[in-house]
């Protein structure tokens, strides 16, 4: 598009000058004498140069950093406090945020509840292979602990739900809230501050009765278990109290090694958790954090982003190319590269990756995509350069010395598609030359078949033919 508005714009100056030449030839204080034919056709010429054309693609890149890690959450846990913030430097060990150990605790209960039943589970067990008045009353006994145990648990849901419904009532009243404070904010009559705590007020109501209501899930999910515990203790009971058939006892026995290695699996999984569950975060590698993602007060889910850290020293550009240069992009092209800020930055760098496949992503109405290709540009130098700077890039796809050069419109295409222009001969009459165009900028072009200081019409016509006669202005009245 931009070659376009060049072209169309020589094309103005040339339109312009052929009518200021007309002119001063009809009207000016002093006549100027035409070259050639004075009854041949008025063209434009200039000599073919040698010149160095250098071929670029222009685009822009975002400065980013080569080497960067981002820390994750490993497990289900609430941020309590973030040690960085973006710009601090950090060196490899240092604490970046620390979680709330209620989550751990919470855990750590869990297991202990867990543990409290593959005990019962085992006692269950020795009940059922010994079948001693012991066992019978170890067997009462477990029952009496799961009565107490869903006991608890039923009053804890009923606490819960009470909970829960005052949360909800909080999150009705934080939404009212938002919205109020919206609607202000959009008015002009609410700051941005008084927006976004709002909208963290909403949020953090609405995770509160996330948590509740995961608690109750929690809670109804063990009562089932504890049901099934209840009926496994008391069918334990009956048998060793002859109230079933012996022959049972043998499945009930493999049931309850089930149960016991079932439970098992929940303690290795929970412990995993705790293990993962850590008091604190600290930096996998020194350097400069770019990126906070995580926020005090809030939950994160395993596999989260939490912070990112750079290392500023070694700096690359990424930037994402029109498809149409898709043939030219190869690694090791020259680049120059600019930032244009209080200071100008320039440096040399080079295409140091080009990525095998396009890539699509949307545009700004999204209801279309672009394609474009990614490259990766090291930096020489990256001095005076920071990471997420925008830059201008000029990728050098050629780079050709001393090569005979003519005006990008001194060329046409014919209808066998070839290239070709007009060189104006000693007789002053037309010839037409097929040539073939090589490298080219937004000025000249590469062509064959001709000679520097052949003198080629630079306004060419279809109405122009091989062998017509022509006039122009003497090269010296043009600035020669």
């Amino acid at each position: 598009m931009k070659s376009k508005k060049k072209l169309t714009a020589i094309i103005v100056v040339v339109v312009i000058g052929v009518f200021l030449v007309a002119g001063m030839l009809k009207g000016g204080n002093q006549a100027v004498a035409l070259a050639g034919d004075p009854k041949g056709t008025f063209v434009n010429v200039d000599r073919a140069m040698t010149r160095d054309i250098q071929t670029k693609i222009s685009s822009t890149g975002t400065v980013k950093a080569e080497k960067s890690e981002v820390v994750f959450a490993e497990a289900s846990t609430k941020v309590e406090t973030i040690k960085v913030e973006v710009g601090d430097y950090v060196k490899q060990g240092d604490v970046l945020l620390t979680y709330d150990i209620e989550t751990k605790e919470n855990l750590q209960r869990d297991l202990e509840k867990l543990e409290l039943q593959m005990e019962t589970a085992r006692i269950a067990l020795g009940q059922l292979q010994g079948g001693s008045k012991q066992a019978i009353m170890q067997s009462q006994t477990e029952l009496a602990t799961i009565d107490k145990n869903l006991t608890d648990l039923e009053e804890s849901i009923r606490q819960l739900e009470t909970s829960l419904t005052l949360a909800k009532k909080d999150v009705e009243q934080a939404e009212k809230n938002h919205n109020v404070t919206k609607t202000l904010f959009d008015e002009g009559l609410a700051a941005q501050k008084e927006l976004d705590d709002a909208e963290k007020v909403l949020l953090n109501a609405k995770e509160q009765v996330t948590s509740i209501e995961s608690k109750i899930a929690s809670s109804e999910k063990n009562i089932e278990t504890a049901n099934m515990q209840k009926a496994n203790a008391q069918y334990n009971l009956d048998l060793l109290e002859n109230k079933v058939h012996d022959e049972t006892k043998a499945q009930n026995i493999l049931m309850k090694q089930n149960e016991i290695a079932s439970l098992e699996l929940q303690k290795e999984s929970l412990l995993d958790q705790i293990s993962k569950v850590k008091e604190q975060v600290v930096a996998p590698m020194e350097g400069v954090v770019s990126k906070v993602t995580a926020q005090e007060g809030g939950f994160v889910a395993p596999g989260a982003e939490l912070v990112t850290i750079i290392n500023p020293d070694k700096l690359i550009v990424k930037a994402e190319i029109s498809p149409y240069y898709a043939a030219q992009l190869e690694t090791g092209l020259q680049v120059n590269v600019k930032y244009n800020g209080s200071t100008t930055v320039e440096t040399q760098g080079t295409v140091s990756m080009v990525s095998p496949v396009a890539v699509q992503k949307a545009v700004q109405d999204k209801s279309a995509v672009s394609t474009a290709i990614p490259i990766e540009v090291t930096l020489e130098n990256a001095n005076g350069l920071k990471e997420g700077l925008t830059v201008d890039l000029k990728i050098i796809t050629s780079d050709v010395k001393g090569v005979v050069a003519v005006p990008l419109l001194a060329t046409m295409t014919d209808k066998e598609d070839e290239n070709y222009l007009f060189v104006v001969g000693a007789d002053n009459m037309l010839s037409k030359r097929i040539v073939k165009q090589g490298a080219a900028d937004n000025q000249y072009v590469q062509v064959s078949d001709v000679n520097a200081g052949d003198l080629i019409v630079t306004n060419p016509t279809e109405a122009l033919t091989d062998g017509m006669s022509v006039s122009y202005l003497p090269l010296e009245e043009v600035g020669e």
